[in-house]
């Protein structure tokens, strides 16, 4: 799909496009469920087994599905509607979320009746982490591309602050009225996708005669030979993966702070504070030079601060690390979501995004169960505290490895560089 039209100016009248405001708010929509369902989950499981290793099985049980039809997804958002796909996963996340309600009242107090119901959730989320960003150049075009994706990001990150502190005011109501408050904006959500009735992507790109298989290698492939956009990628999974502390919030509110379900709200709200902060500086003052050093250096940032929040025993310094970590985290994203769009041919988007989210899914769901799992084994602090050292390792590792990534310049420049990088050796300097 072409620019539409104002596309001369780049970063001019975003939110005049009437497509664009309604991709927003179906971002907005969709994200608010996702979030609010994470915390009123991860309290309940909590609140049943007293086990952290438990909240681990929560991130396992969201992350399998990604693994088992992520890629498979991607294929079908290069060949069908991706607003389709999000009515899709939107009808799925009702009924995972109804299921819960219906749990609730019937009073289940089993975990694993709870877990594979996560995984049908984990399913309906798969589906839109996959279609979700795949819209968006479909809508853009490639000129305003990367102001889209800060004010995407923007919505999506006032969806992670909303979200987890309307949940945490809906605990106190009770479980029933939290699962039917994320049921019905499930519903709302899928209504508003269906309605935006968006096209399939052209597939000028996929082979008629090409297999599933073939198609999804052929994303795989891509990014393989990409190492710009697989050090932006590998970088990503790894730093959330050791310094992933979502799963044990329940944890540091109920045992550590003291500051009970409200507490965990602001808790999971506080990253996305500065991730939307930061995202709309980044939408109003788009990244000029050294995207790939600035890149680097909020990874390292984001362990820092996420080592702060482990080991502080007051609630305001945790909000305050754990925003630090987001605004940082945001840099890291917009850099990355940025890189991986424009290096990447439109009929090939939904596969290449599938990769990525895989990936993303890997690091947050894989992050959360090795949180639990570290927290049940050495205790909850010092999982965190050593996660996070290492995430300084895997930083400078990844510098050396990925020499794109630490000598990209211009954002703008991702196209260009991917090419001209392709087969080049890790930690090789160019000549």
């Amino acid at each position: 799909m072409g620019d539409p039209p104002g596309a001369s100016d780049p970063d001019a009248h975003l939110l005049k496009d009437p497509l664009f405001r309604a991709y927003l708010a179906g971002r907005l929509l969709s994200q608010l469920v996702t979030r609010m369902q994470a915390v009123v989950v991860g309290w309940h499981i909590y609140e049943i087994s007293a086990d952290p290793v438990a909240l681990g099985y929560v991130g396992l049980a969201m992350f399998v599905p990604m693994v088992l039809f992520g890629l498979l997804i991607g294929d079908w958002a290069d060949r069908v509607s991706r607003s389709l796909l999000m009515t899709l996963s939107s009808v799925i996340l009702a009924l995972a979320t109804g299921g819960f309600l219906l749990m609730a009242l019937s009073g289940v107090d089993q975990v694993a009746p709870y877990i594979a119901l996560t995984a049908v959730f984990g399913t309906g989320a798969a589906v839109q982490r996959v279609a979700l960003p795949a819209l968006l150049p479909q809508i853009l075009g490639p000129t305003r591309l990367a102001g889209g994706v800060a004010w995407a990001s923007s919505a999506g990150q006032f969806a992670i602050i909303a979200g987890p502190a309307i949940a945490g005011l809906l605990l106190i109501l009770g479980l029933e009225a939290s699962y039917g408050a994320t049921t019905l904006l499930a519903l709302a959500s899928g209504l508003l996708w269906w309605r935006l009735q968006i096209p399939p992507a052209t597939e000028s790109g996929v082979a008629a005669g090409d297999s599933m298989v073939e198609r999804v290698v052929e994303g795989i492939r891509f990014v393989w030979r990409r190492p710009l956009i697989l050090g932006a990628i590998s970088l990503d999974l790894f730093a959330v993966l050791l310094g992933g502390v979502v799963a044990l919030l329940p944890v540091y509110a109920k045992d550590i702070l003291a500051s009970g379900p409200l507490g965990l709200g602001l808790l999971r709200a506080a990253p996305a504070v500065g991730a939307v902060l930061m995202a709309m500086t980044l939408a109003r003052f788009p990244l000029k030079r050294r995207a790939g050093p600035l890149f680097l250096g909020a990874v390292a940032l984001h362990g820092i601060a996420t080592l702060v929040f482990g080991l502080s025993t007051s609630l305001s310094l945790s909000c305050l690390a754990l925003a630090l970590a987001g605004s940082a985290d945001m840099v890291s994203v917009v850099v990355r979501t940025t890189i991986v769009q424009l290096a990447t041919p439109a009929p090939m988007q939904g596969r290449v995004n599938a990769v990525n989210q895989v990936v993303v899914s890997a690091s947050n769901e894989l992050g959360d169960f090795r949180a639990g799992v570290m927290g049940g084994l050495i205790g909850v602090v010092p999982a965190v505290v050593t996660g996070c050292v290492a995430i300084l390792g895997v930083t400078l590792l990844g510098a050396w490895l990925w020499p794109p990534l630490r000598r990209l310049d211009r954002i703008q420049d991702a196209v260009a560089e991917s090419e001209n990088s392709v087969n080049e050796r890790p930690g090789a300097a160019k000549t």
